[in-house]
């Protein structure tokens, strides 16, 4: 059972599209849960509990055959309602409605598979700016974080690391100031706006420059970010797409949308945000708890955690718990 009932009710990334293919099954693990993704035969994306009812297998050590998955121990085959459609041993016989694999809503969007524990309360619509006409969209391989989700999306609304994690590159020695910026409840989350923070030039061709960005928290475990056009870029938006593994362990990627850039390849913008990714991750890693915490006093805030304030406050409003001091099970 899950620690977090308001969990249930979340549209929460999986993976990348891409690392389901068309004849095989995948293993995953998102709060707590195993589960088995694939692909039926029109390729629409089916997310089941990775588990046979017959004795306990994992399905995704399975394989898909005309568009039903096969369990590897008994040969059991389910259709693409989670029925057990037949029993090799006794072939004669009807498999019965509770030879059933437990199957989850799923959906594919932004080119992500999500998933929904429960029931969702809301619609997928978290990042719009993936549809914008013309726009350049990369997705990063999902990358793992030994912390739990809330801390992972908190770095990402935090603009004073810049110059120390992300030196030469989103941030400079000399330049650490952080501006005051508004914080406003938005679309049932949060959004930051008048955030200017100089940059150095980054990627080839960019000079340095101060940039404004706008933060957006969509949902506990999904924030988005837009960087406004300047210098002969266009502008850039990204969602970091946490799937909780754990409480206290995530996988987590970087969805980007470019605007009219037509100065960088695919690779090196890929390259780019995998590359303060892999600077987030280890610092991330070495906060402790690693649960974040809510209770305002645990530990000290200063003007330019605004953000970070108001997304803690808002999932305490919540009453948030699955990676928080709500919740929190050992470190």
């Amino acid at each position: 059972m899950l620690p977090d009932p308001s969990l249930l009710a979340e549209w929460l990334p999986v993976c990348n599209g891409s690392e389901v293919g068309p004849a095989s099954a995948s293993a995953f693990v998102v709060a707590d849960e195993r589960i088995v993704v694939w692909r039926d035969e029109s390729g629409r994306v089916q997310v089941w509990r990775d588990y046979c009812p017959h004795r306990g297998a994992q399905l995704s050590l399975g394989s898909v055959r005309a568009g039903e998955l096969v369990c590897p121990y008994h040969g059991w085959r389910y259709d693409t309602s989670g029925q057990c459609v037949h029993i090799p041993s006794n072939p004669s016989l009807v498999p019965p409605k509770r030879a059933c694999a437990r199957s989850f809503h799923a959906a594919e969007k932004y080119g992500v598979i999500w998933i929904c524990l429960g029931e969702p309360a809301r619609p997928l619509d978290f990042f719009p700016e993936y549809d914008l006409p013309g726009a350049r969209c990369i997705n990063l391989a999902p990358q793992t974080v030994r912390s739990s989700g809330p801390r992972v999306v908190e770095n990402f609304l935090d603009m004073a690391h810049f110059p120390f994690v992300h030196t030469g590159i989103l941030g400079d020695p000399a330049h650490t100031e952080v501006r005051d910026y508004d914080v406003a409840e938005a679309d049932g989350g949060l959004e930051a706006t008048q955030c200017f923070f100089w940059q150095p030039a980054g990627l080839p061709g960019q000079p340095g420059a101060e940039i404004e960005y706008v933060y957006r928290v969509k949902r506990p475990l999904v924030a988005s970010l837009s960087k406004k056009a300047g210098s002969g870029q266009g502008a850039l938006h990204i969602m970091i797409a946490v799937s909780p593994v754990s409480a206290t362990e995530s996988r987590a990627w970087l969805v980007s949308a470019h605007e009219d850039d037509a100065v960088h390849t695919d690779q090196q913008l890929y390259d780019f945000n995998m590359e303060i990714l892999v600077q987030d991750t280890p610092i991330v890693e070495s906060q402790y708890p690693k649960y974040l915490p809510l209770d305002m006093a645990a530990e000290l805030h200063q003007r330019c955690d605004r953000m970070s304030v108001a997304y803690r406050r808002w999932l305490s409003a919540q009453t948030f718990g699955y990676g928080t001091s709500l919740g929190a099970q050992g470190a």
